[in-house]
């Protein structure tokens, strides 16, 4: 095999790597998202509102997917790595929570013009939602964002695919036990 056909084998495992990461990522997001949606909708529902934001929904989970699969090859997110597991796990969801409440920004701002009030039309919705509920929003997806990272800091502990390989195959060890 020559030099270039390796480093475009390579290529292509490094893409199809980063597509299930990204896919892994974004189901979860958009499962949290989508259900955190489904709750505002019912509770909108009985004060009267009508609220239908799946889209937003399923596009923040993209997009954060993304820049969480980004964010975790660059540099900031492995400042912390060769400590405890419980301090780059922490770190990386204060990061990616930063992360999230300016999305949260630009979805308002993006959604603003849309509707054609401007970005300015955007910062008034934020301001009229109020703070709290941009905190409230922002603390929520800082404890979805603990158990995935969690789990993908586990993951990276223990090796490449042997987080995965623990959940969905069966121990030798449980496989040959009988139950009482």
């Amino acid at each position: 095999m020559s030099d270039e056909q390796g480093k475009k084998a390579s290529l292509k495992v490094r893409l199809i790597h980063e597509a299930e990461e990204l896919l892994m990522i974004f189901l979860y997001l958009a499962l949290f998202f989508c259900t955190f949606t489904v709750y505002r909708r019912l509770l909108m529902r009985e004060l009267g509102f009508s609220y239908f934001h799946y889209g937003f929904a399923l596009l923040k989970a993209l997009v954060l997917a993304k820049v969480i699969v980004l964010g975790r090859h660059a540099r900031i997110s492995r400042l912390l790595d060769d400590r405890p597991l419980i301090v780059p796990t922490l770190y990386k969801v204060l990061v990616f929570s930063v992360f999230a409440l300016v999305f949260e920004v630009l979805e308002h701002s993006v959604g603003s013009m849309i509707q054609g009030h401007g970005v300015a039309g955007g910062f008034e919705e934020i301001i009229g939602v109020g703070r709290n509920e941009l905190l409230a929003r922002t603390l929520v997806v800082m404890f979805a964002f603990l158990p995935m990272f969690a789990f993908i800091e586990i993951g990276r502990v223990l090796g490449e695919g042997k987080l995965l390989e623990l959940f969905l195959r069966r121990s030798t060890a449980r496989a040959g036990a009988t139950e009482p």
